[in-house]
């Protein structure tokens, strides 16, 4: 198998930097949310074996995570299609993947106020008790995406 890398987050967006102090926990949200977004717009055929997947990289300042493409390289149709991806992956968050920035963000701020009991469990929505943002359902639009689970 090989792998094309394809960024951290899209080429235009700002990431998270190594050596910040939460960076272990935002760099692995954002490839969560940027794997989830280039599965949204680059579906693999199912006959196609290639993968989205998170690549962790030792360097002298510390690991570095990347969203990868891993494939068969010895299946046209695989290269082809991880090439197209590399080549066609957007420069900036799609509305969904802004969603699920925000939903992160909120996500982890009830934890918090749960934590600090500002708030009780029963009072967070029961979309935050999940561990990944809600999906949409085939069809569906951003605006139902924010009207069937607000943040």
């Amino acid at each position: 198998m090989q792998y094309i890398y394809i960024g951290p987050v899209p080429t235009e967006e700002s990431c998270s930097q190594v050596g910040n102090p939460t960076y272990p926990e935002d760099s692995t949200r954002e490839c969560q949310v940027y794997s989830r977004m280039l599965q949204r717009l680059f579906p693999a055929p199912a006959d196609v074996p290639v993968a989205y997947v998170t690549r962790e990289q030792r360097h002298e300042f510390g690991v570095y995570r990347e969203v990868a493409i891993r494939f068969d390289e010895t299946n046209g149709a695989a290269v082809d299609f991880a090439h197209q991806v590399e080549r066609e992956a957007p420069s900036e968050w799609d509305p969904i993947a802004h969603y699920e920035l925000a939903w992160f963000e909120r996500k982890r701020a009830y934890a918090e106020a749960v934590r600090e009991k500002r708030l009780r469990p029963e009072e967070v929505p029961s979309h935050f008790g999940q561990a990944n943002p809600p999906e949409l359902a085939p069809g569906s639009s951003f605006s139902d995406l924010l009207s069937a689970y607000p943040l």
